[in-house]
Order: structure tokens, then sequence, then C-alpha cells
């Protein structure tokens, strides 16, 4: 039999079931659960061998099942599931096990305090579990004990987290053998990571010991890079994600050649919020931001101890998953799309990358997020946000990029080599010369880049660098200095109403040839103050490097999103318009989506003759013309999510 497609429609199964419930499963009926699922368009579920509690929901010799479970729970759900031609992946969580670390306290974690519980912090990580502990060997019996077991179709090991690190005596044994000074932090957090691999390393040695290499393999926490067969973003944006992390994510996850799927929430807040549930437009935006990306979905729930699925819960999944199943003719296969890659050393995470993500986003450019293991090659601009320095093996990159007729966008210290003195390539035609003395800075557009801009001194909030330009160069935007610095102190007053005095007399963004530089922050910036105006700066620096872009859009708002994929015979044009709105103190909500009546595209044909455009999946037609190498076309209007297709020979 040909091997099965990845999955389109996942439901991610939390159980983590407190020690005093007494009647877990009591309401279980297999083929209700099953049929529950098969009627809300899953094919795949990740479901509970081990929670976080540390209690097993199968009969276990290796580790301690519930003690209200009283028969196989995990047994009946694989075995409902596949009668209904659901695969199911099981679910241990491997950081977390508070019965073992109640009943072996040298398994736990021990944090720089030399706490082994950290009361003031309680909830899930108040107790986490040493890898190079006796807890390795227990963890690797539980996982066999599940695989020689049961049939599954995957494994789901949690909360593999580099973020606690452990000063035990074997981790602090075992850097001192590794030559690593346990003061130093970044030494202690690498053994961190090293502990975390070798880890995964041996689960892997053990699945392909027991012949079962063709299940899916998924460790979250460890770097997506690390995942043998598929990745699995998990991503709850009201519960601590925030909507800001997935495009950054997704953009990077997308590059890595593994299949991939995002996992959202049906939470009001966070994992175990039983009563919580979002507005179905809150999900299908996570869900059309995915499938929009090349990817699949999945959505998170929390099962009640009796072991009944919410019918209502499901009836909303159902829905959204039918918008979704109704795209996949023509979003199976898609890949995206793009023109910029954004660099960043760690990946989707810091103001800088996930500024720089919103800041393209809301511009419509096509782009991916890469890391130093990227290939460059392919992308016609490279935007280096704020802090990248460049090392030797990025400096070859990005002269291949430069002599391939590539251009570069950074800003701040971006650029520099690792002295931080100088800018690694000489293709940046000017001199670093030191930080800015000023703060606040302010700058003005010059007439290259004027358009749109205020006509007034823009505020720049974060300290910035000084640029001396080279003979070659030229200045786009000058800096201007304040009276005094913001805050500064003479005894008598602090400087808090900061006005401009006078030019400084050095630029805020200087181009050399096919390089653009930022003296400032501006990415960081955008995603600390949402400054409109650096945002048109960009955008106006943008279109001098890349003039031609993959995709023009008329008529949709700066929150609308639009993003590119193809297939061998389609490209896809998705548009969003979800908004979401900050209600009280920090809860972002989508309550319904935004109509928006008129939207234009213009895409860059690139030599395909168009043989037909129209809206899916209603496959209503729409009229295009071909003018300066573009197809535009007329979209017309948008309600939440509008599919545009051309096909193409």
């Amino acid at each position: 039999m040909p091997p099965r497609p990845f999955p389109r429609r996942a439901i991610h199964l939390d159980f983590h079931t407190m020690p005093g419930i007494y009647d877990v499963g009591r309401d279980f009926d297999g083929e209700v659960f099953a049929r529950t699922l098969a009627a809300a368009h899953v094919d795949y579920i990740t479901v509970f061998a081990r929670c976080n509690l540390g209690f097993a929901y199968y009969p276990t010799r290796v580790g301690v099942m519930h003690p209200g479970l009283k028969f196989d729970l995990l047994g009946g759900i694989i075995g409902a599931c596949h009668r209904h031609d659901i695969r199911v992946a099981t679910y241990l969580s491997a950081g977390l096990d508070h019965e073992q670390a109640l009943r072996h306290r040298e398994w736990c974690k021990v944090n720089k305090l030399g706490q082994v519980y950290e009361f003031d912090k309680m909830g899930n990580f108040f107790r986490n579990m040493c890898f190079n502990s006796g807890y390795r060997a227990h963890l690797l019996a539980e996982v066999e004990e599940v695989l020689r077991g049961y049939p599954v179709d995957g494994i789901f090991l949690d909360s593999i987290c580099d973020y606690y690190p452990c000063y035990g005596s074997e981790c602090v044994e075992g850097m001192a053998q590794a030559g690593l000074e346990v003061s130093d932090d970044a030494a202690v957090a690498a053994f961190q990571k090293q502990t975390n691999e070798s880890f995964r390393a041996d689960v892997e040695d053990l699945v392909t010991s027991l012949g079962v290499g063709h299940i899916y393999r998924y460790y979250n926490a460890l770097p997506y890079r690390s995942e043998p067969t598929h990745i699995e973003l998990e991503i709850l944006p009201t519960g601590g994600w925030g909507y800001d992390f997935m495009p950054a994510a997704i953009r990077y996850a997308r590059t890595l050649g593994k299949p991939y799927f995002t996992m959202t929430g049906r939470f009001h807040r966070s994992w175990g919020d039983f009563g919580g549930i979002r507005t179905e437009p809150g999900i299908l935006f996570d869900l059309y931001n995915s499938v929009a990306n090349g990817g699949t979905v999945s959505i998170g729930d929390h099962m009640h101890p009796r072991g009944v699925l919410d019918p209502a819960v499901y009836r909303l999944i159902g829905s959204a998953y039918s918008k979704i199943r109704q795209l996949e003719p023509w979003t199976d296969g898609a890949r995206p799309v793009t023109d910029i890659a954004v660099y960043c050393a760690t990946p989707y995470r810091g103001g800088n990358i996930m500024g720089a993500a919103r800041l393209l986003m809301e511009l419509k450019y096509q782009f991916d997020v890469v890391d130093e293991h990227s290939d460059l090659a392919g992308y016609r601009l490279l935007v280096l946000p704020d802090e990248v320095t460049v090392d030797a093996p990025l400096r070859a990159k990005l002269k291949r990029h430069l002599r391939g007729g590539g251009s570069i966008l950074s800003s701040a210290r971006s650029g520099l080599g690792p002295s931080g003195k100088t800018f690694a390539c000489k293709e940046y035609g000017f001199a670093f010369a030191g930080d800015d003395p000023h703060h606040y800075s302010f700058y003005q557009a010059g007439p290259a880049v004027a358009r749109d801009m205020p006509e007034m001194l823009t505020t720049i909030y974060s300290h910035g660098t000084i640029l001396t330009p080279g003979p070659q160069a030229t200045v786009l935007a000058q800096l201007h200095k304040p009276y005094f610095n913001w805050k500064s102190w003479d005894w008598r007053h602090e400087n808090f109403y900061i006005p401009p005095e006078a030019a400084a007399g050095h630029p805020a963004v200087l181009q050399s040839g096919p390089v653009i530089h930022f003296s400032f922050p501006v990415f960081s910036e955008y995603y600390e103050f949402a400054v409109v105006a650096h945002k048109t700066l960009v955008r106006n620096c943008l279109e001098r490097l890349l003039p031609d872009p993959t995709l023009r859009v008329h008529g949709l708002p700066s929150f609308g999103q639009a993003s590119v994929t193809r297939t061998r015979r389609q490209t896809l044009v998705h548009l969003l318009t979800y908004l979401p709105e900050t209600r009280g103190k920090q809860m972002q909500v989508i309550e319904e989506p935004i109509h928006v009546p008129a939207v234009e595209l213009s895409v860059r044909a690139d030599g395909r003759t168009i043989t037909a455009a129209y809206r899916a999946p209603e496959r209503t037609p729409l009229d295009v013309r071909l003018d300066d190498g573009y197809v535009h076309c007329a979209a017309g209007a948008v309600d939440g999510y509008a599919l545009v297709v051309f096909e193409h020979d």
C-alpha cells in the first residue's frame, strides 16, 4: 500500500488528570468517541498514555496507573479510532512527571539555588525531571512499553525544555567531564540542550530497535530542526503565545523540508480551560493562516476526566474543519512562494524577528525566516534585523547572495563582524562609528524615500548607532539630535520632555549599491512601539531594492494578510481579514471576520500563461489582464478569508 498522506485535520487531546478525581473514564464509550471525531472531519489524534501528573491511562508495569481509572482507556481509544480510520499518536509528558518526582526526588532537576521544588512558581513546572538521572531509564521503559503494547501511529513526547537547566550532581559532573564551567550560564544552557538531544537520540534508537521507524515522532520544545518526521507548531494565541508568534514561527518551519501543522487551541485562555471556548472566526484565523503557509491544521482540546468529548466543542471543530476540507483540493501539496529571507540566529524569537515578520506581513511581502543552516539561494532580498552578527560562514553566504544579484536590508548592529566594530562585507560602503550618544534621536526622510512619510521629524525610541558614509553611499534619511537625553538628570530636573534640537550630522539610513542600512533597530522598535512611519520608511527602502515583488495588493487593510503558495499548475493567493482585538487587560479576541469590499491583486507572471482564474472553493470565475509582467485581477470582497486560484500551463 502507498504511504498515507500527512495528517490534514488533527486533534491534540490533553488529559492531565488530578489524583483526587475518582471516576476517570466512567462514561467512556469508544464508538461514541471515534464517531465524534469522524463527524468533525478529524483524521489524526494525539491521545494520552501518561500525563504530566505522572499517571498512565493503561495497565502499566513501569509507571503508575491513575488511581481513579479501572480499565485500559488508551487501548479503547486506539481500537475505536482505528476502526474509523483515524490515526492515533500517543502522548507522554517527558519533562514533567509529578508522581515520579514525589517518589524519586533524586530524579528532579535542581535549579541554580539548589531547589528541587520551586514553590513560588507552582503550576506545571514547579518540578522538572532530569534526563541525566535514573529518570531517563524509567521514561525510556515507559516509551518501550507503549510502543510494544499498542499499534500507535505516532508518539509525542512533551516538555523537553532547555529553559529549565539542571544543576544536579549528575549534570554538574557531566559538565566538568565536557570541560564546561558550571558558573557560566551559557555553558549550562548548552549542556541542557546536549542532554535533551541525547535523550532524543536514545528514543530514536529505541524506535529503530523495535522496528517502528514508520511512526511519527515529535519531541515538543526541541528545535524544529531536530524533529525527525514532522513539525507541530504549538501556538495558542490566547494562551501566552500571542498573535505575533505564529507569523515568524511558521515561516521558519516551512523552510525545513518537513511536513508541519499548527497546533492552536479551542480554549478561551490556555490549556486546561475546560469551560473556555473560542469563537469560530478566532479558530478559523489560525487554521487559514496555516494552510496559507503550506501547512495543515491541529486543534488542542482537554477531555473531561469521565472520558466524554464535549459535543459543543466538536460541533465547533467540525464546522471549522469542514471549511478547511473544502480547500484541500487546492491547498494539498502547495508550497510557499517567497522573495525575502529574514535572517535570525535564534529563529522566530525576540522582538527583532517578530517585528520584522509583522512589518513585512502588513506590507504584503512574501518572506521566509531562515537561520545559520539555511541555504540563501533563491531569495532575492535578505533582511538582517537589528542584531545579526556576521561570522565567517554567514559572510560567505552574503557574498554569494550579493554576487548573484541579491540585495540586503539591515539595521542597527546587523552586518557587523564578530569584533562588533566593522561591517563584515565591503559592499557596506560606510563605516560603523559606535553607539549613538543621543536618546531619544529623530530622523528626517530624504526625498528618495519620503513617500507617505510624515512631514516632520520622527522619534527613534531606542538607542541606535552612528554611521559614517563612504564616497559611494547615498544618505536616504538624516539623524537629528535632542537638546538632552531622555531622563537625564541635573540634580534639579529630570529631562523628560525631549524635543529635537538640530541635525546630528549623521545618517539615519544609508544605501550603498544593493545594501540599505538603518542606523537604529527599526524592527524591534516596530514590534515594541508600532511606529507606522518606521514601516512606511522600510517599505520605501524595500521598493528601491525589490521593485517587482511576487505580489502587489490594493484595497486590503494593513492588518489584512496576503500569502502566495504554488503547485505545479496553480498559483494560490490567500487573503485573510481578521483583526485580533485586545479586550480588557490582556485578552485578544476575534469575534467576527472583517468585511473588505474590494481587493485587487497583481501577481508576477514569471513567464507563466494564465489559463483560468477563480475563487475557491466556489469556482467563481475572475477576469484577468496581463500588463508589465504581472497578472492583474479584481478579487472581489473578502469576509475573513478568500482563496484566489490562478491556473497556468
